[in-house]
């Protein structure tokens, strides 16, 4: 883990602070882990998404751009990454934090792209086997040019008000239980500036 994961990021202080953040997080159990990779990983990691290349997901839904999964990519630091993933270090990590069991190996990992005019519509991310919900900054977004991730609460199992908005920011790792209550969008893309991420699930 350490050659991917800030040292920070991996201490017993660090770990038991992020346990706290995610058991009161709202409006449903998250946590923001800034700088969780190394910084000298993330152009490799955005080189790899472009050799991987995109397709464009288009539906009333959304409209983005996304590899296949991330399991088939033959860059060597994104296999080093989806090997992370799915790694059982990386299980006992996130299950410490969160207090959610994951299943070792068991992860779906795609690479997104979002550019101008792309978005997310409000959704809860629920299908079978999902349990936690990720997503990895590669790169950072200023306000003003959309792309952030909401959080809104639940109103009698619909989305409701707008809770809270987490920025992209490179290197910045976002994890939440998905639930019936897990309501998240995200914001349209305002100017022609690149937001890549790897994201997914565990299960």
């Amino acid at each position: 883990m350490e050659e991917m994961i800030s040292e920070s990021c991996l201490t017993g202080e660090y770990v038991a602070q992020k346990m706290k953040e995610f058991e009161k997080g709202k409006p449903f159990p998250h946590v923001v882990c800034d700088g969780f990779v190394r910084k000298e990983r993330i152009a490799s990691l955005i080189r790899g998404l472009e050799k991987e290349g995109f397709a464009e997901k288009r539906a009333d839904l959304f409209h983005f751009l996304q590899t296949k999964d991330l399991h088939g990519a033959k860059d060597k630091v994104l296999k080093g990454m989806v090997q992370l993933l799915d790694s059982a270090d990386f299980a006992s990590y996130l299950t410490q934090i969160t207090g959610v069991k994951v299943k070792v190996g068991a992860s779906d990992v795609f690479g997104s792209c979002y550019t101008d005019t792309h978005y997310l519509l409000c959704h809860d991310d629920r299908l079978e086997g999902r349990k936690l919900a990720f997503i990895l900054y590669l790169t950072t977004l200023r306000e003003g040019q959309g792309g952030a991730l909401v959080l809104r609460n639940d109103i009698r199992g619909k989305p409701g008000s707008r809770v809270l908005r987490i920025h992209p920011r490179a290197g910045r790792l976002v994890v939440f239980a998905v639930s019936r209550k897990s309501w998240h969008a995200v914001e349209e893309i305002l100017s022609p500036v690149k937001r890549y991420a790897i994201g997914g699930w565990l299960h």
